[in-house]
């Protein structure tokens, strides 16, 4: 792989709002990390919302890809799921979409919804908390 091809995939990178891309071959490593910026367009309380942690009892749903967290489709009015709302395993809470493939966000198991941890439209990386449900 030459500089013009990984300066390629930092590119696309950037456009598809990722923050990380980890590739290995035989005899090749190739990490490349950047830094997100918040959305300009998310009010403080959205942002608030986003940086808070969930307490140690709670159960985190957490984004299985990288992505752009929606709580609903465009398509859709409302939301799949707001706080308070009581979840059955497997129940769509949301959605995580990368470019123009949305992919499902699910309960793993009941409960009932107590905060959203991710902002409507907030870039999400691999394994980080969208939803905190209780039981």
């Amino acid at each position: 792989m030459n500089i013009n091809e990984i300066r390629q995939l930092a590119g696309w990178i950037r456009d598809a709002g990722l923050t990380v891309l980890e590739l290995k071959r035989p005899g090749f490593e190739l990490l490349i990390r950047r830094g997100i910026r918040a959305d300009s367009h998310a009010s403080r309380a959205d942002l608030d919302v986003a940086v808070e942690q969930p307490p140690a009892t709670a159960l985190v749903i957490a984004a299985d890809n990288p992505g752009v967290f929606v709580s609903r489709h465009s398509d859709e009015k409302n939301s799949y799921v707001k706080p308070g709302d009581t979840v059955a395993a497997g129940q769509l809470l949301g959605l995580l979409r990368i470019g123009l493939l949305y992919l499902p966000v699910r309960s793993q198991q009941a409960g009932r919804v107590t905060r959203f941890l991710a902002a409507e439209h907030e870039r999400v990386g691999y394994g980080q908390p969208l939803i905190e449900l209780e039981e």
